[in-house]
């Protein structure tokens, strides 16, 4: 193959870039992962073009013994991609599978929001992150990498242009987070070259990263009081719920939060001890008019697909059914409505 590593790696960066539409943060992950291969390779005297199935097995069980389970995902990913895919070499490589990190999802309630609200209130740049963070329900990145473009405030719109997946969408904001954006806006300071066009900009005149988001974040909730754990997810999860609990169907927030996998979705959609109190009352007060089955729940449901669902979700949060009931009652609809499809003749 005769390049040096630097050529290569330009190469694949442009290839990325190209071929594949990687975002910024997806090419230097691979970028950096490269790097470390190759120097590997260079460590034991190996040339790219002599790289077999048993130096490549060699490289993995070294990385496997210094790196997490997590690292291993970008490394092999990467590897695949690189070797498998750009370089056109034959390998047998498995992605390794990542473990989700256990977390406390349990949401803010709107008090704690707006008690978040008024500690930031005396900073322009941290108001109008967090009620960007909570109205939106933008993740943490999707925050860093927006522009001054993709704010429509004559729409109360914002435009979501490199999300998970690569995905763009176009969500919408409340009227409170577009005022405040537009006084942040007044105040931003002048940014450095090649940072012009971001958002928001850090007091080093950059476009603010996803670390001192998430500081700002943690700040804000302890000047609040709040005893949770809270994380720029954290507004995530919050706004995703009460959009729950104000009644909007799974495909009214699946629009909104950018989610492909309605499972998923679920997951973010939290109880409040408030709720479950109402549900809890709600149950005992009449126990002889309360027997609540999944086959009662689907038998009272006679609309379209979105109306059982946004129903059943009321009840779940409710606390009248539980959370395997639930995910009956959804199966059960999305598998009605995939019956209704006309089959397609190139797949029988």
């Amino acid at each position: 193959m005769g390049n040096t590593h630097k050529e290569l790696l330009e190469r694949y960066k442009t290839w990325m870039n190209i071929r594949r539409r990687n975002n910024k943060r997806t090419i230097k992950a691979m970028i950096f992962s490269s790097r470390q291969f190759l120097a590997w390779l260079d460590k034991h005297n190996i040339k790219i073009e002599d790289i077999n199935q048993d130096v490549l097995d060699k490289y993995l069980t070294y990385c496997y013994t210094k790196f997490s389970q997590n690292t291993m995902v970008v490394i092999t990913a990467n590897l695949r991609k690189l070797l498998l895919h750009f370089l056109k070499m034959n390998f047998d490589i498995k992605v390794a599978k990542p473990i989700a990190p256990e977390r406390d999802k349990v949401s803010l309630t709107k008090e704690e929001i707006k008690e978040m609200f008024r500690c930031a209130t005396s900073n322009p740049l941290e108001l109008a992150i967090i009620k960007t963070l909570y109205y939106t329900g933008v993740r943490n990145t999707e925050l860093t990498n927006l522009n001054l473009s993709d704010v429509d405030f004559n729409r109360l719109q914002v435009t979501i242009k490199q999300g998970k997946g690569n995905k763009s969408r176009c969500i919408n904001m409340a009227e409170d987070c577009a005022l405040t954006l537009q006084r942040w806006i007044q105040v931003r300071p002048k940014p450095l070259p090649g940072h012009e066009d971001a958002l928001f900009v850090s007091s080093c005149k950059q476009r603010i990263t996803p670390a001192c988001v998430g500081n700002i974040v943690k700040r804000t909730a302890a000047r609040a009081g709040i005893k949770k754990h809270v994380y720029p997810h954290k507004l995530r999860i919050t706004n995703i719920t009460h959009m729950a609990e104000a009644g909007l169907s799974i495909s009214e927030i699946q629009a909104q939060s950018g989610h492909s996998n309605t499972q998923t979705l679920l997951g973010y959609i939290q109880h409040t001890p408030s709720r479950i109190r109402k549900g809890y009352d709600k149950t005992f007060q009449n126990l002889a008019s309360n027997n609540l089955s999944t086959d009662s729940v689907m038998s009272s449901l006679r609309s379209d697909n979105e109306s059982y669902k946004k129903v059943a979700i009321k009840k779940y949060l409710d606390g009248e059914i539980d959370n395997k009931s639930l995910h009956t009652i959804l199966a059960a609809l999305d598998n009605e409505k995939r019956e209704k499809k006309p089959a397609d003749l190139a797949y029988q």
